[in-house]
């Protein structure tokens, strides 16, 4: 090294080095030491999946029962049911009426609110279901009156009531329920009462079936898919990749009727859209009746159906793994509670998958054991093995009903509800939003697709179904699942990246050190 004036050079400029090296060791061991813990994994450092807040959809302005669909580009839409007044036909005083109200995040901002459609004069609930189809087309199910009727508009001019389809009736009924499938197709459910007669007379809303091949401009002729004694509603409908349709719904009370008293769900499946159905199978657990079965679906199609007692506070999950053939024994999902039984109403849950193959429960109570009084919209997730912990997604002094979710894109979870002020008359009604980023990957919208513009007459004759086909044998075992953080295939590598970095930091203190140590040791010899 002192063969030349480079060498020495060399070395003047490697001992000032050390020297600085040992005079700032504590600082240098600090930034390495701040260095590994900022390269741990997220989950023991800070998580940026986090709820955004809720925001007044319609500020001061009265709302109920909402519901929401992402279109093809990502935005969302919400609908729900509101009031207004306008002067009488006397023109000497004012009546209230009832109408659809609409809005839209687009591209993270809202577009203005719009009244698209008057349902009513006064005093009826406007119940509501909202999808896009594959052509880009919003379709959705109202109530107007006691009537279900079809209306439909394209996505980019939902927000201006003259491009919104006058208003087809398709049945009587409170609760609705939409779906599209991949190739256009639209399902819905409707709750229709029925009178029969005879000795076994029986007064009840029965579940109604209902299919479009053109866009919703005909429809078939109405399938009863219940057929059971007591009164069925709040039904829900999912298609999976197969097209294969699945739908839920509570047996055993009617609550528009106020007869009979709750039991238990009832899950039923179609594979050849909608035109035969599958026997139905009971959900519940075994000598406690149940109610406020939401339907969730894997990416492989596969069910999770969840529900609460009708009479405590536990929350269930029941999951069939192979598309709804064979069910699982139902199992209480841990960390939450259920709203007080007087309290549950017309309340419902909610179910969204993600791009991770993760559903998202949304669902109003309370974390196990929060002291609260009034419930909280909580959001769940569940891998295919356990659920997270609740994260309270809205906590205030008013309380929240009737909450729905729709991922976008694959990685964007988006939430709706509305709260009330009072337990006896609702009081202040007002719709909510929030939404959160999700760790699974994102999902490139698909280009619309045509759909059929002929219409079609169907002379399809409804499928014989015996009465009372439900099997009543529920196993009351109930294990609960675990409570476990799910991984996504982003956090696995984003924490195997992570420990590598963390690995790095600690061997290059370790290196440091070894070199500081050596190179002391040289001089004390020295």
């Amino acid at each position: 090294w002192r063969s030349s004036a480079e060498e020495q050079t060399c070395e003047v400029l490697f001992e000032r080095y050390w020297h600085m090296l040992l005079n700032h060791k504590h600082t240098i061991f600090l930034a390495l030491f701040l260095l590994t813990l900022l390269a741990l994994p997220q989950p023991l450092w800070a998580d940026e999946e986090q709820w955004r807040g809720s925001v007044e959809v319609a500020p001061d302005k009265f709302g109920w029962f909402p519901d929401l669909a992402v279109d093809l580009e990502g935005t969302i839409h919400v609908i729900w049911g509101s009031g207004a007044e306008e002067v009488s036909e006397t023109g000497l005083d004012k009546e209230s009426i009832d109408v659809l109200s609409y809005r839209a995040l687009r591209q993270g901002r809202w577009t203005a609110i719009e009244d698209i459609a008057r349902t009513a004069k006064g005093g009826y609930t406007v119940r509501n279901s909202l999808v896009v189809n594959i052509d880009g087309r919003i379709q959705a199910l109202v109530r107007y009156e006691t009537d279900v009727k079809a209306v439909s508009a394209p996505a980019d001019g939902a927000g201006s009531a003259q491009y919104w389809t006058a208003p087809q009736r398709l049945g009587s009924s409170y609760y609705n329920a939409l779906a599209a499938d991949s190739r256009g197709h639209l399902h819905m459910l409707y709750q229709e009462l029925v009178i029969t007669r005879g000795e076994q007379a029986n007064l009840a809303s029965e579940v109604f079936y209902r299919r479009s091949t053109d866009g919703g401009q005909t429809w078939t002729i109405q399938q009863n898919i219940a057929y059971l004694p007591g009164g069925d509603e709040r039904m829900q409908i999912k298609v999976d990749h197969q097209d294969r349709i699945h739908v839920v719904w509570d047996h055993g009370s009617d609550w528009y009727l106020g007869i009979d008293n709750p039991a238990y769900g009832v899950y039923r499946r179609s594979d050849d859209g909608g035109q035969t159905w599958q026997p139905a199978i009971a959900l519940g657990i075994a000598d406690e009746p149940t109610v406020q079965t939401a339907l969730g679906l894997t990416l492989e199609g596969n069910p999770l159906a969840v529900y609460r007692s009708a009479n405590g506070e536990h929350v269930y999950a029941q999951y069939s793994p192979d598309g709804g053939v064979t069910w699982q024994f139902p199992a209480i999902i841990p960390g939450v509670r259920a709203r007080a039984p007087i309290e549950r109403g017309l309340d419902s849950y909610s179910l969204a998958v993600d791009s991770a193959n993760r559903l998202h429960l949304l669902m109003v109570g309370f974390p196990t054991e929060s002291p609260a009084g009034i419930p909280m919209v909580l959001h769940l997730i569940w891998d295919g093995q356990g659920w997270s912990a609740p994260e309270v997604v809205y906590q205030s002094e008013k309380r929240p009903m009737w909450p729905r979710a729709v991922v976008a894109q694959g990685n964007e979870l988006h939430a709706v509800w509305f709260t009330y002020t009072a337990v006896s008359d609702w009081g202040e009604r007002r719709i909510w939003h929030n939404s959160r980023p999700l760790s699974s990957p994102q999902v490139a919208a698909s280009p619309p697709r045509p759909l059929p513009t002929a219409a079609t007459t169907y002379r399809e004759r409804p499928a014989n179904v015996e009465e009372h086909e439900v099997a009543v044998g529920i196993a009351p075992t109930a294990q609960p699942w675990r409570d476990i953080q799910p991984p996504t295939a982003i956090n696995v590598w984003r924490d195997v990246v992570a420990v590598g970095l963390g690995v790095l930091g600690v061997l290059s203190m370790l290196v440091v050190f070894t070199i500081l140590t050596l190179r002391r040791r040289a001089r004390e010899e020295g």
